[in-house]
């Protein structure tokens, strides 16, 4: 049985890079075309420390109570090491989806000022994803190798129009091949062809190239590939970074699940944020009633 633990004081966190930074609240035309052009686009501390703070210590207090955080450190020996792609926690039953001090990172100004910039302007609906979700995994890799599982979230619209943008942010420092999301950088310009195209459809068809027959079916890689498709270049590209580290993400962009193979958990939300325009489309894509969502 674990011993008990100190209350967890909200002051504390043990990344010595964690400091007060100035918000970004206005994209630059660099940064806004690198998004257009990868789909992809990390921000390095848009979330402010107090409140990246409170949202880690909200997450922290029932792993706490499993045991798995005491006096200010992880304590892992007491259990069981997953193997890959066993997480070692399911977070929306372990740790909750409902913690308003995570809520609250969805609503920063900069987060909603940098939404906007690259969703568009316009308002965001909340009601098909009305709140983030936790992101966690145990250390559970030796050897880290390239995941498969790639998927995207949302169909092609026949518009053309991208349905909504995906916010990943660190809640606490995650390291390379620390169990971050990966993302291929550049696949949101693909399959946008006048159709609607549901997510199975996506990776039929894209299985038929080169590029993704490597990243679908091995053989299993340490490296994070990159190649083309047509005219677009390709790239892996892995969501690590510091706490209070943003990555945006074009809904239309293929990812995956990966190994942990670090030392530490990877503490980490996400929320999809889905422009009310577009929700006609999506439901009609998705093959929805009239009614929903």
């Amino acid at each position: 049985m674990p011993r008990p633990c100190a209350a967890l004081d909200p002051r504390r966190h043990d990344s010595e890079a964690f400091q007060a930074l100035p918000q970004p609240f206005n994209l630059t035309d660099q940064q806004i075309a690198s998004f257009r052009s990868d789909g992809v686009l990390k921000i390095d501390q848009l979330l402010p420390p107090a409140g990246v703070t409170a949202a880690r210590q909200a997450v922290l207090r029932p792993l706490e109570a499993m045991g798995l955080w005491c006096d200010g450190d992880w304590r892992l020996d007491h259990i069981e090491r997953p193997l890959w792609p066993a997480t070692g926690l399911k977070p929306s039953r372990d740790i909750g989806n409902r913690h308003p001090e995570v809520e609250a990172l969805i609503d920063e100004p900069g987060v909603r000022m940098v939404v906007e910039q690259l969703g568009g302007g316009g308002p965001f609906d909340r009601k098909v994803y009305p709140r983030p979700q936790i992101l966690a995994s145990l250390p559970n890799a030796g050897p880290w190798v390239l995941p498969n599982g790639w998927h995207v979230d949302a169909p092609r619209l026949a518009s053309g129009n991208s349905p909504g943008l995906q916010m990943f942010a660190c809640l606490d420092d995650v390291a390379p091949r620390g169990g971050a999301t990966l993302a291929v950088a550049g696949s949101h310009h693909l399959l946008n062809d006048g159709r609607h195209l549901k997510a199975r459809g996506i990776n039929a068809t894209l299985r038929q190239e080169p590029f993704f027959q490597r990243l679908f079916y091995g053989p299993a890689d340490a490296d994070l590939p990159a190649g083309r498709s047509g005219a677009s270049p390709l790239q892996v590209v892995e969501f690590s970074g510091r706490a209070g580290d943003v990555w945006l993400m074009d809904l239309r962009v293929l990812h995956a699940a990966a190994p942990n193979a670090s030392d530490r958990p990877r503490l980490m939300m996400t929320h999809r944020f889905v422009p009310t325009a577009r929700l006609p489309e999506i439901a009609e894509a998705f093959g929805w009633p009239p009614s929903l969502p």
